[in-house]
Order: structure tokens, then sequence, then C-alpha cells
């Protein structure tokens, strides 16, 4: 073959590679706008209504609420550097006098078993359960057996909990988190609470971290709501989650005796559908309350004001890439792999459709790549073009009159909805600079995400090879002193 034939192949592939992504980006791009546009229809009628938020009380309604018993569970492997500075700071925090906290640590994890005495052997409600087996093992484990501890400290004692929750160790939680589980699972009668998590940094300009407080508060604020309407479906987040008594026995029926899932790395996922699949009721609750702060005014100076925030979970998340790609990595084997092996496609168009959002990163993160690979190429071209007239023209890339002229416009629209929703939330949260910088933001976000699906599928591809469920990747944690606690809560 000539040199010209290897240039008009390579050409050719890339005009495949552009219809496969055009049509797989307009599939997309369509399935996001109808999300944002019911979001906004929802929101709207719900204003019409009266029903704004849920659940219907005020927040001296919430803070006067009598408490019921509740229990909340910390799993802590090799947690040595934060599980101290977290429980103080969680006893210190919450606004909820009738609590006990129980922490699955490990017979092999010394370290971490002396910090959580530090706390115990100061607070009688705090309790370290030491896990049957040594570590590492997957945090369904680790919450199984201290669901177990729970069960028996609930016979020796007599006491019930009505309403368990739990949490991870790098968790800076909401003073009002229990008073609102303890509302909606107590008196509500729902089964599973889950609230928004909200992700912190330190740096804004390290994309690595600060990608994800972008898609968590879209994903929290407009896209759980729509699909708990669509679907009635809400997944567990893994933290800030509450669940009732009902809930945990009914888990436990369907695991042969265990509450968490041990085969799946999202195990918190499993759980709402295996709730909802049984008929139980499920609640993704963005709630606002009114409390007391210190503002800065725009004179520069400090004034206790009264401000409205709503009830979330706050934490850092990796801030280098190979943290972020692995933890993302574990998300997807979870979500899309073992979440279409173990969950499969259930009746029910609403739950299909919310389903197949959730798997759909297979097709999308491929075609985000080759989006970025056919600009590089046209760049290349037009600049190659502009600067040399004797340079040998391809045939025309994308005929004028085409259907895929159509397909690009309607993403370019997309596209646009996209970042205007993307700067609406995070300018809402973090402020006008971070929403700015959300926008490039999305790119990285991309390219974390390709990278962590092809980690993945070989992830996955390997253990199926090998009849082994995928090993559990930990994400190290880090949790932060009282000052930027004091900035940050």
């Amino acid at each position: 073959m000539e040199t010209v034939d290897y240039i008009s192949l390579y050409w050719l592939i890339i005009k495949m590679m552009t219809f496969f992504t055009v049509i797989i980006l307009f599939i997309s791009g369509l399935d996001d706008f109808f999300i944002d546009v019911y979001y906004w229809i929802r929101r709207g009628s719900n204003s019409i209504i009266g029903k704004e938020k849920y659940p219907n009380l005020t927040t001296k309604e919430l803070m006067a609420h009598p408490e019921k018993p509740l229990a909340l569970m910390v799993p802590a492997w090799d947690e040595a550097v934060v599980i101290e500075k977290m429980l103080k700071n969680t006893l210190k925090t919450f606004q909820y006098d009738n609590l006990h906290i129980f922490v699955g640590t490990y017979p092999n994890d010394p370290a971490t078993q002396e910090k959580v005495d530090n706390v115990t052997a100061i607070h009688s409600n705090v309790h370290k359960v030491v896990n049957k087996t040594p570590g590492g093992t997957t945090k369904a484990d680790c919450l199984n057996n201290v669901i177990d501890y729970i069960f028996e400290y609930e016979k020796s004692t007599g006491i019930e909990f009505t309403t368990i929750t739990y949490h991870d160790s790098e968790d800076i939680v909401h003073p009002m988190e229990l008073k609102l589980a303890n509302y909606v699972i107590g008196t509500e009668g729902k089964d599973l609470m889950q609230i928004p998590v909200m992700p912190l940094t330190t740096n804004p300009m390290n994309f690595n971290g600060t990608h994800y407080q972008d898609e968590f508060i879209e994903t929290g604020f407009k896209d759980m709501l729509v699909r708990e309407s669509i679907s009635g479906y809400v997944p567990s987040s893994g933290v800030a989650t509450s669940f009732s008594k009902k809930a945990v026995a009914t888990l436990s029926r369907l695991n042969d005796g265990v509450v968490f899932n041990t085969k799946s790395l999202t195990e918190d996922y499993d759980i709402g559908y295996r709730l909802l699949s049984e008929g139980l009721k499920l609640a993704f609750v963005t709630f606002p309350v009114t409390v007391k702060k210190k503002v800065k005014t725009w004179r520069g100076k400090m004034e206790e004001r009264e401000v409205e925030e709503y009830i979330v979970s706050k934490g850092y998340f990796p801030t280098k890439f190979q943290q972020a790609v692995r933890q993302k990595s574990r998300w997807i084997v979870g979500i899309v792999f073992q979440g279409n092996r173990d969950i499969g496609w259930p009746k029910g168009l609403g739950l299909k459709y919310i389903l197949y959002r959730d798997r759909k990163a297979i097709f999308t993160h491929p075609a985000n790549l080759f989006a970025y690979i056919i600009l590089f190429n046209l760049v290349y071209l037009s600049l190659t073009y502009a600067f040399n007239d004797t340079a040998w023209h391809f045939p025309e890339f994308i005929p004028e009159e085409s259907w895929i002229w159509t397909l690009i416009y309607f993403n370019a629209m997309f596209l646009v909805s996209r970042f205007f929703h993307r700067f609406y939330f995070v300018n809402k949260f973090y402020g006008f600079s971070s929403a700015i910088l959300s926008i490039p933001r999305l790119i990285w976000g991309n390219i974390v995400n390709m990278f962590a699906l092809f980690r993945a599928f070989s992830q996955y591809k390997n253990a199926g090879k090998k009849e082994k469920e995928v090993k559990w990747d930990k994400t190290d944690h880090e949790f932060p002193d009282d000052i930027e606690i004091a900035k940050v809560a």
C-alpha cells in the first residue's frame, strides 16, 4: 500500500468514529435533556401546589420532634489517620442525644483499633466492633459484622433502634441529619432515606478533586430527584443512608442472612433496588433548614445571621488522578457490569430507563474519547490548510446535506444545556468562580471517566476468566482539622 492509501484508511476510520460518536452523543444528549426538562417541570408544579420540600415541616418542628433510639455504623479498615478525628467531630456535631455509634474494625489493624479505643474510653455510646475476618475485606462484609453486633447489643440491653444510619470515616456530618432520619424513617414510615453528598476540596484548581463536586451537586439536586419521581429507585450513596428495621430485615432475608451484598463492589447501589423490588418505601431528601452562622458582610465584617442551607453529608474526595480513576472504576464495575449481571433489566419502563442511564457510560465514555480525537484531527487539518496552500486536501468530511449535520446541531444544543445546568448548580452551592471552572472540568471529568472505564472493563474481564469477584480497591481518606471544618461545615 502507498502512503496515500494509509492516509485514506486513517481518514475512513476517523469518519466511522464520527458517525458513531455523533449518534451516541445525540442519544445520550437527548436523554440528559429530557431529565433537565423533567426537573424544571417538576420543580414548577411542586412550587404551584406548595410541595417544594419533603418533609413539609419547619426547622423548629424538626428539632423538637421526639428522638427515637438510632444506631450509626462506621466501617473502618486502615483508617487510623482519620477515624478518631471523625468520631470526635461527629459526636460534637450531631444534635441528637439518643445515639449509639458502632465502629467496624479488623483484628489485623491494631492502629485503627487503638484510635477507636481512645474514643470509647471517653464516650460510652461509642462501641468498637472487631470483624470476624482479617482485613481487608469488602465494606459490605465489615457492615454485616457491625449489624450482627448491633443485634446482639439490642438483646443484651433491651434497646431497640428504630433507625440505622451509616457513614464513612472521612465524612463531615450535618448537625440535623439524624433529626431528619428520625422523622423520615421513624415517623413518616420510609424504609430508606438518602441525603445528598457534597464533595469538598482544599484547592479549587485541582480538577481531580473538584470535578467530583460538580458531578455530585448536579446529580444530587437534579438527577436523583427526577429518578425517584420516574422510577421510585433511590440508590444509597454509600454514606449518609438511613434504614428502617424493616429494611434491614428484608435485606437479610434476600441475601441469605446477611444485610449487605458482599459480591458487589457497590453494595449501596444494590440495596436500593432490592428494597424497591420488595415494595418498600425509599426517599431521596433534599431538605433546607434555617441555621445561625457567621457570614462575611459586604464590608468585610463577620456577623451572625440566619441562613438557609441543605442537610448534606460533606467529605474530601481523591485529589490525585490515579486515585480518582481507581475509585470511579470500582463504581463502574459495581453499577455497570455487576449491576447488569445481578439486577438485569426488571419490569417497569421507568426503572428500565433509569438503569439504562446508569449503564450508558459503557458507550458514552468511548464516544467522548472519540470526540476529542476527531476534534484534534479537524483542528490539525484546519491549521494545515491555513498555512500550507499546497497541502493535500481530504474529501469533504461530512456532506453539506447529510443528516449527520442535523444531529450535530442538536448535540450542540444539548451541550449548551449541559453547560448551563452544570454552571447553575455549582454556582448555587460553591459560588461563581467554581461555576466558571466547572465548564473546563467537564472535559477533565470525561478524561477521568474514560480511564476508569478501561480499568473497570479490564478488572471485570480478568476476574471473569479466574471465576472470581473483582478485588475491592479501597480509597485512602483524609479528614480536616477543626479550623478547616469550621470553614466548610
